[in-house]
């Protein structure tokens, strides 16, 4: 976290909601689950920052007495989550979950262990340089990383399928 300050000053910083939901459901017996489950999504489906930071305060307010943790990880971490708020409604969907660099890696770790051993450090270099562009292709060509208002989105639509 201080490495993202210090290096990428006035960036976005979106902590995945996916996780921060299992992290907090992990501080909750099973047969509570379903209701806390319930009441985080509640806050990371809202449609503005405002809506989703009310939800917020008003779930911790509801799991201070029943879960104290689960409210005070919600309270010190919450905004942490509540940066895709900031994107626009169209890009939020993709952004709000690490899904894309997990899979990233998943298949950065399937094709270097197809190699096994690397001659030398270039040749490794070589193949996670390429699978980053072959993937930075799939994602540009999904609109994953197209940060731009929704009228430049069909003329870059229109520019990929040409």
């Amino acid at each position: 976290m201080k490495a993202i300050g210090r290096h990428f000053q006035g960036v976005l910083w979106q902590r995945c909601q996916v996780h921060f939901v299992r992290n907090l459901c992990s501080m909750v017996s099973t047969k509570d689950r379903p209701r806390v489950v319930e009441m985080l999504r509640e806050i990371t489906t809202a449609q503005t920052y405002s809506t989703a930071r009310k939800r917020m305060d008003e779930v911790i307010d509801a799991l201070e007495k029943s879960h104290p943790r689960v409210a005070r990880m919600l309270e010190e971490n919450g905004e942490d989550i509540l940066s895709v708020y900031q994107l626009s409604a169209w890009q939020r969907r993709g952004m709000k979950s690490t899904n894309m660099l997990e899979r990233y890696n998943q298949e950065l770790k399937r094709r270097t262990r197809v190699v096994r051993i690397f001659p030398n450090q270039e040749s490794c270099l070589r193949l996670v340089t390429a699978l980053a562009i072959e993937m930075t292709e799939e994602w540009l060509g999904r609109r994953y990383l197209i940060f731009e208002d929704e009228v430049s989105v069909k003329k870059t639509e229109d520019l990929l399928a040409a």
